[in-house]
């Protein structure tokens, strides 16, 4: 709960509209908290057996009926991405960024999507906000440091 109180605190105007009219939908109640849970440990055990084609779908459902659950809606990008489906992931990444800013790691997504797609200049603006948040985090978030740098380093390689 302290991490949603966090994310709160830290969303924009925008971001808390946006938060607010997804829980206000209609599908937000009408599967129980334990009803998705139990259809997310379907989906996570998919994901985690690199099941991605088949998570995917479920993870709609649970985007769906549950728009505001962080955890499905990063699942939701990560199959996206793993299917190769990147411009979807980015978005989906984007509106993670949007509902739950201060971590740096759907920044990190977007930025290996971008680089994907061969568009290097706006994966090296994205790779520089992660390092941006990463550094003003105090410490939260420098597990994530070595890889933004990695992505950096890849990205160089690849513009030379």
């Amino acid at each position: 709960m302290a991490q949603t109180a966090r994310a709160a605190a830290q969303r924009s105007g925008f971001g808390q509209r946006l938060f607010d009219e997804l829980a206000a939908l209609p599908s937000s109640s009408r599967l129980t908290r334990g009803q998705l849970e139990a259809i997310y440990a379907l989906a996570y055990a998919q994901v985690m057996q690199g099941q991605y084609a088949q998570a995917l779908p479920v993870f709609g459902l649970l985007a769906i009926y549950g728009p505001t659950q962080k955890h499905y809606i990063a699942g939701l990008a990560l199959c996206l991405q793993k299917c190769g489906r990147h411009e979807d992931a980015i978005n989906t990444y984007s509106m993670l960024l949007t509902l739950f800013p201060g971590s740096p790691q759907p920044a990190l997504q977007v930025a290996e999507c971008l680089l994907l797609l061969g568009r290097f200049d706006e994966a090296r603006a994205e790779l520089g906000r992660a390092l941006r948040c990463i550094a003003e985090a105090g410490g939260a978030f420098d597990d994530c440091k070595p890889r933004a740098q990695m992505l950096l380093a890849r990205l160089g390689q690849v513009t030379q």
